[in-house]
Parts: structure tokens; sequence; C-alpha cells
């Protein structure tokens, strides 16, 4: 019978997972097409509200997660879901939303999120980026 090893001693594959949970359809669309169309080895899968976005995170290993918080359902509760202990996260979590409230991003900050990307003033270079970031900061830490 074979031995599973657990996640920490697998081979981590060249594969990035990203989970894009938004609420907003249009929103939705456009960030996994931007994400997808960088070229880079990322899988991008998506959710529209926290019960899709917890069962794939069950399901599936994930990387990163890049989370709206203005949804009906708080995405700032998803966080808290996503990241029980901020001091040790087991997955990046980057804020991508519409919302400027630089007292918001330091709190979600503190909450465990790697990052926050205001969707007007960000492209889809500077998103990689900060998946690429997120991604090294949670694996540099286990």
């Amino acid at each position: 019978m074979p031995v599973t090893l657990p996640e920490f001693h697998q081979k981590r594959s060249s594969c990035t997972t990203i989970l894009l949970i938004d609420d907003d359809q249009r929103d939705l669309t456009y960030w996994s097409d931007a994400v997808r169309k960088l070229g880079k080895n990322y899988t991008v899968l998506t959710a529209f509200d926290r019960k899709s976005a917890l069962a794939i995170c069950k399901d599936r290993t994930v990387d990163c997660v890049l989370l709206d918080l203005d949804m009906p359902e708080s995405g700032f509760d998803l966080l808290l879901e996503l990241v029980p202990d901020p001091k040790h996260p087991k997955i990046a979590v980057l804020i991508l939303t519409r919302l400027v409230y630089p007292t918001l991003c330091e709190i979600a900050k503190l909450h465990g999120a790697q990052g926050w990307c205001v969707k007007r003033d960000t492209s889809a270079e500077q998103l990689d980026n900060a998946i690429q970031e997120a991604v090294v900061s949670i694996n540099s830490r286990q």
C-alpha cells in the first residue's frame, strides 16, 4: 500500500493553482482571463461565493487565493476561514477588490492577507508579481 507523505514533504508541482473568488461575474471573467493570458504555468479556478470557494479549497491544493472583500457574504469572514492562524498561514491570500480603504488593507494584512490590489489600479503584470511574491512568502515559511 503506497504511503502518502504530508503535504509539506511532497514535491511541489511547477504549476501554481490560483483560486479567484468574486461574486461579480464580469470581474471573475476579466481577472481569470487576465491571469490565464499571462502565459505562466497557472491553473486558474474560480468561485463566486464562500461555499463554493471552501469546497474547492477542501478538494484541491490551492497555492494562492485572489479574494474580493466586497461580496454579499463577507469576503473578510472568508479570509479568516482561509487563514485561521495569521502568524502561520498555509495559503497565500491576496485581496483583489474595488475598495480603497488603507485601514481595511492593514487589518486584512494583520489577519493573514499577503497583499492588497485595487482592481482599477492593478495591471495583470502587477497582479502576477503580487501572486509570485505571496506564494514565495508562504512557501518560505513552511
